[in-house]
């Protein structure tokens, strides 16, 4: 457990449980119906209709999980990917349910927090805050394992960008519509990437995070939307808006967002105000 609070174990979704009332319904009905149109009927004919019955049964049942299994959220995966060093890049994935190999999607970096980086530690971050708050975008989002000292180590950021050449030459993404985000340390990293990357994406959300260096460059040609709260015990709040008001006066596109009553620890309530960033994303798209 690191700056996230409380680590989240997932398998993966699961399929939502199927109602045996309404396969007690459907057998019902169409039974109904055979028992209603067949006055005359052998025992030879009994038996094919009740057959008739079970298969249609099950056709409207297996019909009623394959719904069920198009209303999923997104698929969650952990891969891993040999860089061109050597180096074995771990990342989590998760996939839109709408996702069509004919139709670009959006892609979101999501950059986690700080800690003991342990085997697909992203998947903590991305299942607690970035796909719960960005689902609705039908995006694909991905959480890399930090393999170097932070996300601004030189070899942390090579291999996130090569990771990202990975997934947008196996997946049809939009190139208008790359995200990168963060928290903490990955707030951080993303003021970073924003800043060194501006042909990349598109649009950047760092939470609860201001860089460390005092001679940051000015961030032109891509919007910010920086959340954070006053009640930040890591990065205070005065120092966030000192810096957010240096950067628009050397013409940065900031739209700052601030909160009241949450701890830099409490990282799942930062879920509603990611969330509330979406409508400002899709105007950045002009969606």
């Amino acid at each position: 457990m690191g700056e996230g609070g409380t680590s989240l174990r997932e398998s993966g979704y699961k399929k939502p449980k199927r109602s045996s009332g309404i396969l007690a319904i459907a057998h019902s009905i169409v039974y109904w119906y055979i028992s209603y149109f067949t006055q005359e009927k052998t025992m030879k004919n009994v038996f094919d209709l009740r057959l008739v019955a079970i298969l249609l049964t099950l056709l409207f049942f297996f019909g009623c999980a394959s719904t069920g299994d198009m209303m999923q959220t997104q698929e969650i995966l952990e891969r891993t990917l040999t860089l061109e060093n050597g180096l074995r890049m771990r990342y989590t994935i998760a996939l839109p349910n709408s996702l069509a190999l004919d139709k670009p999607v959006p892609l979101v970096l999501a950059l986690h927090y700080g800690g003991t980086v342990t085997p697909f530690y992203g998947r903590g971050f991305l299942t607690l805050l970035v796909e719960p708050a960005l689902k609705d975008l039908s995006a694909i989002i991905v959480a890399p394992d930090c393999p170097g000292q932070g996300w601004v180590d030189p070899i942390s950021e090579k291999a996130v960008l090569e990771v990202l050449e990975n997934i947008k030459s196996y997946y049809k993404v939009d190139p208008n519509k790359i995200v990168v985000t963060g928290f903490s340390t990955g707030g951080i990293g993303t003021w970073y990437f924003a800043q060194r990357h501006t042909q990349l994406f598109s649009a950047a959300i760092p939470i609860s995070a201001v860089p460390e260096s005092k001679t940051f460059p000015a961030i032109k040609g891509i919007p910010i939307y920086a959340i954070h709260s006053r009640g930040d015990e890591v990065f205070p709040i005065d120092k966030v808006r000192s810096f957010v008001e240096k950067q628009k006066s050397e013409g940065a596109s900031i739209h700052f967002e601030e909160l009241v009553g949450i701890s830099h620890y409490e990282t799942y309530r930062f879920v509603n105000p990611l969330k509330q960033a979406i409508p400002w994303l899709k105007n950045v798209w002009g969606d």
